[in-house]
């Protein structure tokens, strides 16, 4: 197998959102590029130059529907499918599109074979400031529970070390408390405030609660130019951004211009 050059991955990426942006615009769906995306869209009009990744949310009612929609037969190329986000064996409570003719090697996400596109869904938060905390910090808790589940190595000098003790710290967690039973619970923290029920919505899925953001932000959408297409964000992607990022326009230290996510990606 061939590895890709992060130029090479960031196209495929691209052919990946751009079924994605297809399918949303058939049904009607609603999405918003999000996170280092959206930063890259607003800042470098295509991908944070070293980014390797992608991600967009979707508020939980067209969520629900995209899922569906994929669910049938011919919806998705040959090449793509999708995670699963709750049930036994879960490992994330949003899904992923997977496209399985670039296979993938990393020292996390290990559950995950292939290239994927990461979907969160956007749900409600409490109206009430302190309530919002104190649902974000049990979140927290929990998504450093689901981080611990994983076997994490690195791609650093000391890897052979994280490994060794990541395996127990790995195998324990998953003799005593399994995964799923934590994506569970997380699912259900999610959803407990039906989206546009409430003043506030967030994606739940990390516990940062910078993402709370008033819920009329994600009644109006504009289009952004990536990498020469045309995708959807939220209009006010600047309150997005500022809550994130802060200062987003300016540029990191270059000793931090790096990916996190220690992936090598192939094609068959």
């Amino acid at each position: 197998m061939k590895r890709l050059t992060l130029r090479e991955n960031q196209e495929a990426l691209l052919d990946m959102m751009t079924e994605f942006d297809r399918i949303c615009r058939e049904h009607g769906l609603r999405y918003t590029l999000c996170c280092g995306t959206l930063l890259g869209a607003v800042r470098h009009k295509g991908f944070i130059p070293w980014d390797d990744d992608a991600d967009v949310y979707m508020p939980r009612p067209d969520y629900e529907k995209f899922l569906g929609i994929i669910a049938g037969e011919g919806v998705l190329p040959a090449h793509m499918k999708y995670s699963k986000d709750r049930g036994k064996g879960t490992f994330y409570c949003f899904t992923k599109l997977l496209d399985t003719r670039y296979p993938l090697r990393t020292s996390n996400h290990l559950e995950v074979k292939y290239l994927f596109l990461d979907i969160f869904p956007v749900d409600g938060a409490a109206d009430s400031e302190e309530e919002r905390k104190e649902q974000f910090r049990k979140e927290r808790k929990m998504v450093i529970s689901t981080g611990i589940c994983q076997w994490y190595t690195m791609d650093r000098w000391w890897g052979f070390i994280a490994y060794i003790i990541g395996f127990w710290f790995y195998l324990g967690h998953n003799l005593f408390v399994p995964r799923s039973r934590i994506v569970k619970k997380m699912n259900e923290s999610a959803r407990k405030y039906e989206f546009g029920k409430t003043k506030w919505a967030s994606c739940h899925n990390y516990g940062y609660p910078t993402e709370w953001v008033p819920t009329e932000v994600y009644e109006n959408y504009c289009e952004l130019e990536f990498e020469g297409r045309k995708f959807m964000a939220v209009s006010d992607y600047d309150l997005l951004l500022k809550n994130s990022f802060g200062d987003y326009m300016k540029l990191p230290p270059v000793k931090e211009r790096r990916s996190r996510h220690y992936m090598r990606i192939y094609k068959k």
